[in-house]
């Protein structure tokens, strides 16, 4: 069974029937048994919605402990709200066959590689003192056309209100 810890607590997460069955009811639809691992992508991509979804998951638990859906919310911040997003992936998986687990598990193992090798591309670039020059200087020309555009701006307002000279 899959879990996760938030604080001193752990919490237990398990998909079954009647969990999917509550989650559709009360996510608009949204169906953790797809055999088609649509539900991957949203859980994956939208961490809030990943935590209402933990939460009906582990709601019963919660109130056992007296802790309100809001106290919830705010634990699953930084590691452990990485955490507790690996342990519903994982219960999701568990609710699968063994043939369509092992497929699953390589599939969240191939998206985790690709997703660290796009973080490590990120911070090399991050890093690399010619981004950071290229960086700097399309924001200086930035605040300069920014500048030039205001200063154009207000020339032709005191122009338009500049009145006309006389005949005499």
């Amino acid at each position: 069974m899959a879990t996760f810890r938030t604080g001193e607590r752990e919490w237990l997460v398990s998909v079954d029937g009647p969990k999917i069955r509550e989650v559709r009811r009360e996510c608009g639809g949204f169906d953790l048994g797809a055999r088609d691992a649509s539900q991957f992508g949203r859980l994956t991509e939208e961490p809030l919605f990943a935590a209402e979804v933990l939460w009906i998951l582990c709601r019963k638990q919660a109130a056992e402990h007296g802790v309100t859906q809001e106290q919830f919310d705010a634990a699953l911040k930084g590691d452990e709200g990485e955490a507790a997003g690996v342990a519903l992936l994982d219960a999701v998986i568990d609710f699968f066959p063994s043939s369509q687990r092992t497929l699953l598990r390589k599939l969240m193992k191939q998206q985790q590689e690709i997703q660290q090798a796009a973080t490590e591309k990120a911070e090399a670039r991050l890093l690399d003192p010619t981004t950071m020059e290229a960086v700097k200087a399309a924001t200086l020309d930035s605040l300069d056309a920014a500048i030039d555009q205001a200063l154009a701006n207000m020339t032709r307002r005191v122009n338009a209100t500049d009145s006309p000279a006389s005949a005499e």
